[in-house]
């Protein structure tokens, strides 16, 4: 069953699964691209976004946006700009962007410096393109082409783009802030956040067709510390089996080598039979009845046959850090410490998860402590809101699917499903291989085309969700 080649090419899609050049005096005069390239210039790591933030949020008044500042400090600004001023408390349908980015060393890998926002041969680079300052911007400029229809008529909605911080640190200082304090002055009735985007070449049988990947829910991250403290005689020239070493290396032997069990639930079942179905053929059928009965023995077989298609419906446990005290190289040190970045499907408890980690260990010198935790979440059902952005999605890319699906990261989406507000993660945008890989790495870039086809994008969505009434 040679089948799953081609879909190394769907799962990236979802890794994708969050301006001072050319500089005028007013935004009105100033493009999309050079707005994006004066923001890409701001080094805005997570726990310093005020910067970055204050850039958006002028410009966002001189859009003539209602802009709410929810947090004003550097490590936590947060803010939402707005067709109508949140005290009218509309229902609202929120735009989600972070500030933030991840670090970006500037060297000879970077065809452009990671914070120059350098737009050349028609394409910006920098660290922030896709993930996720492009998006803000597109995010801006599609609601404030709708304020002057805002002035003429009562619209049936509200609509926000809500910048945020700290979400690739966790989203504690963003996300999180605001569903604890701001959720009755927001009046959120729908979130549309980070999540899949547009590829070709998903379907073995039709390479030319486009699909797109809206997710309703995510997998929760969950960081582990593992931690071993073990006295034993100093000198190396006499090996000890029993030291802290030996005992969390033999630890992270038994965590990584163990097979995952794979877990369908709802959504993961209905993306695989809607992948089958517009696929067809023997691949098709496949997909389409993973779960069944009788592919259930194969199932494991097919799956690994694309390590990252098996992340779907499985947990993931990524060992990301080892360290001992600093010493010589002639001295056992008498501590260990790991760190693991873990990934659960939406229907695993942590508690539970990490009970099975401990019988897995069976030492009970190794200490687990949480470090961090995406809470809990319960999938967004597919409403009209669903049928509108997928209506918009076809009329911007002719031709294209959509499919709801689970986003096998973590974003800040989760912070506002744990609540009961349904988000939907979506980046409106063709995007192929190459570009995606650049997300957390060198060279990242997009094409100018594909920034202000994302405006049309999140215009159409806007246009499509007011005639829903």
């Amino acid at each position: 069953m040679e089948v799953y080649v081609s879909m190394n090419k769907f799962i990236l899609l979802f890794f994708f699964i969050s301006i001072h050049c050319f500089a005028s005096d007013t935004l009105l005069t100033k493009t999309p691209a050079q707005n994006l390239s004066a923001l890409l210039q701001f080094r805005s790591l997570s726990g310093h976004e005020k910067q970055a933030g204050d850039f958006l949020l002028n410009k966002a008044t001189e859009m003539g946006l209602s802009v709410h500042v929810f947090n004003n400090q550097d490590s936590a600004f947060n803010f939402s700009a707005s067709l109508y001023p949140l005290e009218q408390h509309k229902p609202n349908i929120v735009f989600l962007c972070h500030i933030d980015v991840v670090p970006a060393v500037d060297s000879i890998e970077w065809r452009f410096p990671p914070f120059s926002g350098a737009i050349v041969n028609d394409t910006i680079w920098g660290r922030g393109c896709l993930d996720m300052k492009g998006i803000g911007l597109m995010q801006l400029h599609a609601v404030a082409t709708y304020l002057e229809e805002a002035k003429k008529e009562s619209l049936p909605y509200n609509f926000s783009v809500l910048f945020v911080s700290g979400e690739e640190s966790g989203g504690q200082n963003g996300a999180k802030l605001i569903v604890e304090n701001n959720l009755p002055l927001l009046n959120p009735s729908l979130i549309i956040g980070e999540g899949g985007a547009g590829l070709k070449g998903v379907l073995p049988s039709k390479p030319e067709k486009e699909i797109f990947f809206l997710s309703v829910v995510e997998k929760r991250s969950l960081w582990l510390k593992l931690s071993v403290h073990q006295k034993t005689h100093g000198h190396s020239s006499l090996p000890s089996s029993n030291s802290a070493n030996n005992i969390m290396i033999k630890a992270i032997d038994r965590i990584t080598s163990e097979k995952p069990i794979i877990t369908f639930n709802k959504t993961t079942r209905h993306m695989f039979r809607d992948l089958g179905i517009l696929n067809g053929g023997l691949t098709g059928f496949v997909l389409k009845n993973i779960n069944s009965f009788l592919l259930r023995p194969f199932r494991r077989k097919i799956l690994s046959s694309e390590p990252l298609l098996l992340t779907e419906v499985t947990n993931t446990i990524q060992l990301t850090n080892y360290s001992n005290p600093n010493g010589p190289p002639n001295v056992i040190p008498g501590s260990a410490v790991s760190y693991f970045d873990c990934r659960l499907v939406p229907t695993v408890s942590t508690k539970k998860f990490i009970r099975k980690l401990k019988l897995r260990i069976h030492n009970p010198k190794v200490e687990i402590e949480i470090i961090d935790q995406s809470p809990e979440e319960k999938a967004s059902k597919q409403n009209e809101k669903f049928g509108a952005i997928k209506l918009a999605l076809k009329k911007t890319y002719p031709g294209c699917e959509v499919l709801p699906v689970l986003f096998p990261a973590t974003t800040d989406n989760s912070y506002f499903r744990s609540k009961g507000i349904k988000a939907y993660g979506l980046l409106p945008l063709e995007l192929n291989q190459q570009l995606i890989e650049t997300v957390h790495a060198t060279n990242e870039c997009i094409p100018v085309s594909s920034l202000n086809k994302g405006i049309e994008a999140y215009k159409e969505i806007i246009r499509e969700l007011i005639n829903l009434n």
